[in-house]
């Protein structure tokens, strides 16, 4: 499971952030991750389940579309 925040202001973390670092700390094949400008962080706890990028969201997005696609693999 991917819990993935967006943009979410310093003012609504018991909302979005909360939530979903205690699923992410509670399930252990869980990752956090969040893209948001000056505020992407996640607790000690589940940092090294976590992915955080620092940035526009709008941005991150134009530079993910640039990436070269990632060939699916068929199931075993």
């Amino acid at each position: 499971m991917t819990l993935f925040s967006v943009r979410n202001k310093h003012n609504t973390p018991v909302i979005i952030k909360y939530p979903f670092w205690q699923m992410t700390y509670q399930d252990p094949e869980a990752v956090y991750a969040c893209v948001n400008f000056g505020e992407a962080y996640a607790p000690g706890e589940i940092a090294d389940r976590s992915i955080c990028i620092d940035g526009d969201i709008g941005e991150v997005l134009k530079r993910l579309g640039r990436l070269p696609a990632v060939p699916e693999q068929a199931e075993a």
